[in-house]
């Protein structure tokens, strides 16, 4: 996916990839020592154990030189670029506006789902 991308013109990197289960609840401990509520860390964190990164399927991804994960990568030729494409690929967006799963909007989450 990425080389297609490249071929269009737009660059994109991998920001996190797989992550394990005591990775994940560093994330949250570090969130909670830093003041943050549960509830909030919660609707941007998965918890331990919930993570499609403990997959292995999902990927963050984002721009060389631009603040990452940040809901302004939705304004990007690159967001739009794979929101035509990604889908071509096997991956989806995993929280859209709106989703059920009560996770913050996250344009630069994407998770593989095979094709059948």
């Amino acid at each position: 996916m990425r080389n297609a991308a490249n071929g269009n013109g737009m660059k994109l990197v991998a920001i996190s990839g797989f992550r394990s289960i005591d990775r994940q609840s560093e994330i949250i401990r570090a969130k909670l020592a830093s003041g943050q509520a549960i509830e909030e860390i919660l609707r941007t964190v998965a918890a331990p154990g919930y993570s499609e990164h403990h997959t292995g399927r999902a990927i963050d991804i984002g721009i060389p030189g631009e603040e990452a994960l940040t809901e302004g990568f939705a304004d990007t030729p690159e967001f739009r670029w794979l929101d035509v494409n990604a889908g071509g690929f096997g991956f989806k967006l995993s929280y859209p506006c709106g989703n059920p799963h009560g996770i913050s909007y996250e344009p630069w989450h994407w998770c593989f789902h095979a094709k059948v």
